[in-house]
Order: C-alpha cells, then sequence, then structure tokens
C-alpha cells in the first residue's frame, strides 16, 4: 500500500532509521504523558493519520511512540492485518524527493471500515498526526527560490525535510490530535452537534450501498482535515505580511477610505497613517524569536528556580478551536516574556503583544517588534489620524486570525490587587469581533505569581510618593545586571477561558433581567442573544455594546483572580503583617503560615477555582489539628482520637516553612534572631513593609472570605445564624468588588457555606439548627483573630472614608469626590495618632481614591449634577456595623 520505487515503506524506514539518532523531538500537547496516553490506548487499535506519506515523517513518529513505550508503526491499516497500531495517510507520495502525490485514501478507508470488525465499535480510533520540521510562519514577501528550498511548515519532500533538520540541528516538532472514532460513531456525532441543515447520514449496512460509505470517508477526510489546519494554524499561525502589505490592507479597506475622505487634506491624511503604521507595527521574525528562545532558555534556569505552568490543559483544545485574546494580570516587565516563552514551548504561536510606547527605546524596540510588540500610545486623545490608524491595525490582526495580548490593567499593579480595567483596547477588539461576529474568539485570562518581583523595591519607592522613572536604554542595562539574581520561583496559571459569544449571550439575558437596576436598557430594545443575529449597521457606540465591554473587563478580572496562586511570599507577607508584636516566634509564624495554606488549597475545590498555592502539603490538615490538641490538653478537642504526626510528615512541614522562611530572609523581607530563652524568633523589616503589602495584596482576595467570617464572628458575643452571615458577606462583596473580584457565577451564599464547612472540620465552629457556635478553645479563637486581622486594613479604610462621608453630609448635605479624599486622609491621621488605627496614613493616601471607586460602583454614593455626591443612607446598614463607622466619626475634623 505504501511502496516506494517499489519498495515497502518499513525497509525504507531501516534504510535512514540512522537519521533518528540525530532527531531531538518535541512532542505536543505537552499535557500529553507515558501515563495518560497508555490509558487512552488501552485495549484500543489505533490508526495513525499522517496529512501525507512520508517515510521520514514516520521515522518521527516512530521515535516520538518509543518515548511513551509504545509499539512501533510498520504496517499499513488494513482489514484484520494489524493487532494494535497501523498507519494512514490523506495522500501518498510517489517518490522519497518528490512533491508529486496520490490520493487513494478513499478507497482505502472505505476497505478497512467495510471489512474491519472493530469499526463497529469504539475498539477503533484514528490519531491524526501532525509532524512539523520548522515553525516558522509563512510569510508571502518569501522570493520563490528560498520558499522551494525551506518551506515554512517543512512539510516538503523528503530532500527539503533534511535541509530543515540539519538547519534545526536536528529538531523536530510532532502534534497528536483529538481522537477520532470510526464513521459510523463519529459523523452521527458530528452530525448532530451541527447547527446548519445537512444530509443526514445513512446507517445501513455498507455493503449496500457504495456511495454512502465513499461520502462518510469524505467526511472523515474532511475532520482530519480540519484538525490538521487548527494544529498546524496553532503552531505557525496565520502568514505573515510586511508593514507595507499592512499599510496596503489599511488605506484599502473601506472605513479607511470613508476617513480619508472626510478629512481636511486626504493626501497628508494617508501619508500620516502610512507613517503611524510603521510607528505601531510588529516586525514579527521567527529567528529572533528562536534566538530569544535560547536566551530566555539560560536567563530563567539563572533568576528563577522554577516557572510553573498552571492549568494549561484545558486550554490547548480551544487555542485550536478558535481566535485567542490572551489577557494576562500585570505585576512585572517579566509578564509578556514570560507568557510568550510559555506558549512557544507548549508549541502555540507567540502572539501580537500591545506594548506600551515607552518600551520603544534602543535596542529593546527593535527586539521587541520582532518577538511580535506592536506599540501602543498612553492616550490618544485629540488625535483622531492615530485613533483610527490605531483601530484599523488592531482590526487586520483579529480578521487575519493572529493572536493577540494585551494587559487590559493599563499598566503594572503597584498595589498587588488587580487594577480597575482600561477597556480602550477592550474596546477596539470587541467592536472588531462584534463586526465580524466571530463568536467563536476566546479570551484567555492568565495569573502570575511571583516569589519575587524584579521591580518591588520600585513600587514601594512610588507609592511613597517618589516619581515613576522613564524606562531607557540606561535601565535596561541596570536590569541586565539583575539578571544574575535569584527571584525564586513564578507560577504562570491560566483561568477559564471566556467564550465571546457565550458572554454576548449572558449579558444580553442580564440586561434582560436587570434593566431597570444597572443597565438602564429597555428589555424590548436589547440586542439579540446570538452574535449572528446582530444587526448589519449595529452602531459601537451603544450603550450596550460599551456596557458589554465593561461586563467583559470584569469577568475577565474574575477570571484571573480565579486562577491565582499563593507564593510563599505572598502567604508569608500576610502572615508579618497581622502581627500586632515587633517580633514573632518560629512556630507561630510556621503555625500561621500552615494554616493559610490549607484554607486556600481547601476552598479551591468546593467553589471550582483554580486558585492553589504554589508549594503542596498534603499533611497540613493533621499538623493543624495536632497544634490544637496540644495547645488546648484539657480541651474537647483532645478528648478526641490523638493525632500523631508522623516523622515524615513532621518533616514535610518543617521543609515547607523552612523553605518558605528562607525566602523571606534571602530577600530582607525579615530578619531571624534568638531570644533570651535561645528560641528563634522573627522580625518584619521595617523599609520593606511596602514590599509585603504589595504581595499580600496579590492574595488578599483569597484570604478575604476566611477573614470576613472571622471578624463577624468574633464581633458577635452570641450566636450568629448562617443566613445572616450569607446576608452579610453578599453586602460586604458589594463594596469590596473591586478588591476582590470574586467569580459572578460563584455566589456569596456557595462562598459562606463554603468557608463555614471548612471551619467545622477544623473544629473552629459547629452549627446547630442553622445558628453558628463559636469554639471557646483559646487556640482556636487565636487562629479566627488572626484570620479576622488579615481583613483589618480593608476595614479600617472603607470605615474611615464612610465615616468621613457621613459626618460631610450631615454637616454640609453633600460632598466632592477630593474633598472627601482630603478630608479621608486628615482623619486617618487623626485615628493614627491616637493609635486607635493600626495602619500609617499612607494607605489612605494610597487607596483613597480606588476606595471612592467601590463606593460609587456599589451606589452608596449618589452623583449629583453639580460634582458633589450624597449617600445612599437605605445601604448603609447592611455594612456599617463591620466597618466600625461609629468607631471613626469621633476623628472626623
Amino acid at each position: 500500500m505504501y511502496s516506494m520505487l517499489g519498495i515497502h515503506f518499513r525497509r525504507w524506514a531501516w534504510l535512514i532509521s540512522p537519521l533518528a539518532s540525530f532527531m531531538r523531538i518535541r512532542i505536543y500537547p505537552k499535557s500529553i504523558s507515558k501515563e495518560s496516553i497508555q490509558e487512552t490506548l488501552n485495549n484500543k487499535s489505533v490508526v495513525y493519520v499522517l496529512p501525507r506519506m512520508s517515510i521520514i515523517d514516520t521515522l518521527v513518529l516512530n521515535k516520538a511512540l518509543n518515548e511513551f513505550a509504545l509499539k512501533k508503526v510498520t504496517l499499513e491499516a488494513k482489514p484484520k492485518r494489524f493487532r494494535s497500531s497501523a498507519l494512514m495517510a490523506i495522500k501518498t507520495s510517489s517518490l522519497i524527493f518528490s512533491n508529486s502525490s496520490r490520493d487513494n485514501f478513499l478507497s482505502d478507508f472505505v476497505r478497512l471500515i467495510r471489512n474491519d470488525p472493530r469499526a463497529k465499535s469504539e475498539k477503533l480510533i484514528f490519531i491524526p498526526v501532525s509532524i512539523f520540521w520548522s515553525r516558522a510562519p509563512e510569510r508571502h514577501e518569501k522570493s520563490f527560490f528560498l520558499r522551494s528550498l525551506f518551506p515554512d511548515d517543512g512539510t516538503g519532500n523528503g530532500l527539503q525535510k533534511l535541509f530543515m533538520l540539519a538547519l534545526h540541528r536536528g529538531e523536530v516538532n510532532i502534534s497528536f490530535g483529538k481522537i477520532f472514532h470510526s464513521p459510523l460513531i463519529e459523523l452521527q456525532n458530528f452530525e448532530t452537534n451541527k447547527t446548519e441543515t445537512t444530509t443526514a447520514i445513512t446507517t445501513q449496512d455498507n455493503n449496500e450501498n457504495i456511495e454512502i460509505e465513499y461520502e462518510n470517508a469524505r467526511k472523515m477526510r474532511r475532520l482530519f482535515n480540519i484538525e490538521f489546519a487548527k494544529e498546524r494554524a496553532a503552531a505557525f499561525g496565520p502568514a505573515l505580511y510586511d508593514n507595507e502589505k499592512i499599510s496596503q490592507w489599511i488605506l484599502n479597506s473601506q472605513s479607511t477610505k470613508n476617513f480619508i475622505q472626510s478629512s481636511d487634506n486626504p493626501l497628508k491624511t494617508e501619508q500620516q497613517i502610512v507613517r503611524y503604521i510603521r510607528e505601531i507595527g510588529a516586525n514579527y521574525n521567527y529567528v529572533t524569536i528562536r534566538a530569544l528562545e535560547k536566551v530566555f532558555d539560560f536567563i530563567w534556569t539563572k533568576i528563577f528556580e522554577g516557572v510553573r505552568v498552571r492549568n494549561f490543559e484545558h486550554i490547548e483544545r480551544v487555542a485550536k478551536d478558535g481566535q485567542i485574546l490572551w489577557m494576562p494580570s500585570h505585576r512585572s516587565h517579566f509578564d509578556y516574556l514570560l507568557l510568550s516563552y510559555v506558549l512557544f514551548k507548549k508549541g502555540f504561536v507567540i502572539p501580537h503583544i500591545a506594548a506600551g510606547i515607552n518600551l520603544n527605546f534602543w535596542p529593546i524596540g527593535s527586539i521587541l517588534r520582532k518577538g511580535g510588540a506592536f506599540f501602543i500610545r498612553r492616550s490618544f486623545a485629540g488625535n483622531r489620524i492615530y485613533a483610527h490608524t490605531f483601530t484599523e491595525y488592531v482590526n487586520f490582526l483579529l480578521q487575519n486570525s493572529f493572536p493577540v495580548e494585551f494587559f487590559h490593567e493599563g499598566g503594572r499593579s503597584r498595589i498587588g490587587k488587580l487594577l480597575q480595567p482600561k477597556v480602550g483596547m477592550l474596546s477596539i477588539c470587541v467592536q472588531s469581533i462584534l463586526t465580524r461576529k466571530a463568536e467563536n474568539t476566546y479570551i484567555v485570562p492568565v495569573y502570575f505569581g511571583y516569589d519575587k518581583v524584579m521591580e518591588d523595591d520600585t513600587y514601594a519607592k512610588e507609592l511613597k510618593g517618589a516619581k515613576k522613572q522613564k524606562e531607557n536604554a540606561l535601565q535596561f542595562l541596570n536590569g541586565v545586571r539583575k539578571i544574575f539574581t535569584n527571584y525564586g520561583s513564578v507560577d504562570v496559571s491560566f483561568g477559564d477561558p471566556l467564550r465571546i459569544g457565550d458572554i454576548w449571550k449572558e449579558y444580553i439575558e442580564k440586561i434582560k433581567k436587570e434593566s431597570n437596576s444597572e443597565f438602564h436598557v429597555d428589555p424590548g430594545k436589547a440586542l439579540p442573544d446570538n452574535l449572528t443575529y446582530l444587526p448589519e449597521n449595529f452602531d459601537a457606540r451603544d450603550p450596550q455594546v460599551q456596557g458589554f465591554v465593561k461586563y467583559l473587563s470584569k469577568r475577565v478580572n474574575q477570571k484571573i483572580n480565579g486562577a491565582a496562586t499563593a507564593s510563599d511570599t505572598s502567604l508569608l507577607a500576610a502572615c508579618l503583617l497581622t502581627s500586632q508584636e515587633k517580633c514573632i516566634q518560629y512556630k507561630s509564624l510556621q503555625f500561621q503560615v500552615i494554616l493559610l495554606h490549607y484554607l486556600i488549597n481547601s476552598l479551591a475545590k468546593p467553589l471550582n477555582w483554580k486558585i492553589s498555592t504554589s508549594s503542596n502539603a498534603d499533611n497540613s490538615l493533621s499538623y493543624l489539628m495536632s497544634h490544637y490538641q496540644n495547645n488546648d490538653s484539657e480541651s474537647a478537642l483532645s478528648s478526641t482520637t490523638e493525632i500523631i504526626l508522623s516523622d515524615n510528615d513532621s518533616n514535610s512541614i518543617i521543609n515547607l516553612a523552612n523553605q518558605i522562611f528562607n525566602a523571606g530572609e534571602r530577600w530582607s523581607l525579615m530578619k531571624k534572631i534568638k531570644n533570651n530563652n535561645n528560641e528563634f524568633e522573627f522580625t518584619r523589616n521595617d523599609e520593606k513593609e511596602m514590599n509585603l503589602w504589595w504581595y499580600r495584596g496579590t492574595i488578599f482576595h483569597i484570604l478575604a472570605p476566611f477573614g470576613i467570617i472571622a471578624a463577624i464572628l468574633l464581633s458577635e458575643k452570641n450566636q450568629y445564624h448562617v443566613d445572616q452571615l450569607e446576608g452579610k458577606m453578599s453586602s460586604i462583596r458589594r463594596i469590596w468588588q473591586d478588591d476582590l473580584y470574586w467569580d459572578s457565577k460563584t455566589s456569596s451564599q456557595l462562598i459562606t457555606q463554603s468557608c463555614l464547612n471548612i471551619f467545622i472540620q477544623l473544629q473552629f465552629i459547629k452549627i446547630e439548627n442553622d445558628l453558628i457556635i463559636l469554639s471557646k478553645e483559646n487556640s482556636i479563637l487565636n487562629s479566627l483573630e488572626f484570620l479576622s486581622r488579615i481583613v483589618k486594613p480593608e476595614i479600617e479604610l472603607y470605615g474611615i472614608q464612610l465615616a468621613t462621608a457621613i459626618e460631610l453630609v450631615k454637616e454640609k448635605g453633600s460632598f466632592t469626590r477630593d474633598e472627601l479624599i482630603q478630608k479621608t486622609i486628615t482623619t486617618h491621621s487623626a485615628a493614627f495618632l491616637r493609635t486607635i488605627a493600626i495602619q500609617p496614613p499612607i494607605f489612605s493616601k494610597v487607596f483613597a481614591q480606588r476606595t471612592f471607586e467601590s463606593y460609587f460602583k456599589a451606589g452608596v454614593f449618589i452623583p449629583h449634577k453639580n460634582i458633589k455626591f450624597s449617600l445612599n443612607a437605605t445601604s448603609l446598614n447592611a455594612f456599617s456595623d463591620f466597618l466600625d463607622v461609629t468607631l471613626w466619626s469621633d476623628f472626623v475634623p
């Protein structure tokens, strides 16, 4: 069946087998493991499908199978002629060094399905296999000679593949596609899932109707080819264009023609558009990317102890099924470098990245352009030509299926928490997506969790009032020096992808339900919930469209926080900042770190969030319960079965704690000393306090539900009803929404119940007849007090501002934003001087405006036409007691 010059492919493979020793195989998707693939293929016969029969490709396939401890493929897929595995190709080459081919697939496939009994069950499966001898995207401007000698995707004849093998020093990429079953099973599912009207598949006996057999074979071939195309698009991306071609595309678009014609000087406008395209445009270069890969292979191993990728398995399929917009959190300049590096290593094309124009300096600007960066000015204000050009450039990228990455926070977070989204770039993307009705576009949120951020000292200085330094070559050279500094580990965690079509439908349904409260849209005038039926001439400035952009940006932030990974440094920072004493004992700090570690990992499953800690300790619960037993020897806890930690479990806890403490000492966040009893203690480095607040901010949203519940329970002397607690949690969530960004699909009731269940497991509480009964044990009360202090800074900030607003309303009837913020800082200073407020006034200077925006969005501050605000008195009772408003009122000047 597969022979060349009359010689069977198995013998050809034997002749060229020495080449295998020079090959370095990269297998995709990376989620495939030896165990997973063996489990998938257990008791099944598999046919590996190639897009084109190639002896050298079979050599690569067999080397990959050998890494999975699977049998080599040596037989064609003929009925009853193979037991475990066989080979099939869509096209068959006639000569080893020829591009000509013949198509025997249909007859071979029909013969297999008709005569092999395994085809009538799920015992026979088909796996499309794509082999890439290069990952360089196609370039339209490449010369005919180079294209013939070195095809961009490396899928040429045998001679071309040998050239590519030498050029890439033996590196070959192989990708295994999704699993297909025989047409009797696969096509029934395929037809059921299709939305358009198609001819039904007849399941008559194959021998009765040859035409049906061949029609089924053609449809299976189409499915295989679609899978091959998806694999190639994910690995290579679309064909590249130079800026001249992009300029022609933009200038020839109807919107640009209309824009130029409506300008005062069409010729000058056209020239300016071309200049702006050169300023904005990326200059994607595969050679540069390969060089950068090698550079960062070296750099990351020098500055990071590990780059851990989390939750990527569910992204791999999505990245092949639709267009991707990557939307990460922005914590460091390392973010975009890390994401591009991870994606390339995972076998996906590097996205085009929207970078600030401040990074366009020599030599970084040119390197970033060749790595896929395109540059955006901080403001478009007053420059209609630039705004139009940039919009059309982004539209070009999306319309031509380029993956795009941008940071919708606008800049790096100086406070650790997610910033309120700036929706300009997202609005441009949404307009393009809605115009094309590209409902199968996916937004992938990404969370970065660093043990140490390179810029944390800079952030601390800026929060204290220092001016932000402009990026330049000198600053870059200074950064190069830091390459040899260790920054611990970093986690790149991928959140749940958001499909635009699904989010649009969710948004329109929300509009129809809540039109009178939030969106102010007549339900009868709501746009269709299916993008397919969106009017061709819809207005991008429609309040519904602009509302969708804001809703989408909020959902992205929620998904980013839902994928958070608590780094060792963030856990340590949260503990150190809750300490009311200058020194904290070694064992106390160890216990607090392990408690937070356990709480975070326990909360992930019931909420279906992808949160986790960067380090693992499976025996943390046993350690915690042992701690409570030992510290309450006469309590009810000690009467239960005694928990004894094994030496291994005890050492595991000690090692985890020491790992975290060593990091804190290494980066001068704290200092280890011995007290008078010759016991180890830690003292916090006050000079690094703002650094600690930054790390704490990265995980505040995960720890907040435990802190809120602990604070409420400790404030009540009597028993507390579960329903009351859920209502209080909902009210606090509403005013702290920008600090928490909890997934709106996760109810406050579920969050509260999940936390209470964890508290029950730890024996903090018990619930009888929906009443929460607090434990009276000192060690447990101390733990709850520790958790409540985690949210104490936010309670102070929000309480002081609300108390100030109430007093201003009493005095004047209303207030302006600037007036309230200034007076809040004064109030905070007065409370701090009298040692009532724990946090210094600098926190009101940093967070007062953010706090104001939260109150405004929650409907607590009501705007008036004269830029003044008043209070929504009906909403205050739900949370004023939690914020201790009456406590702060005495300090308002």
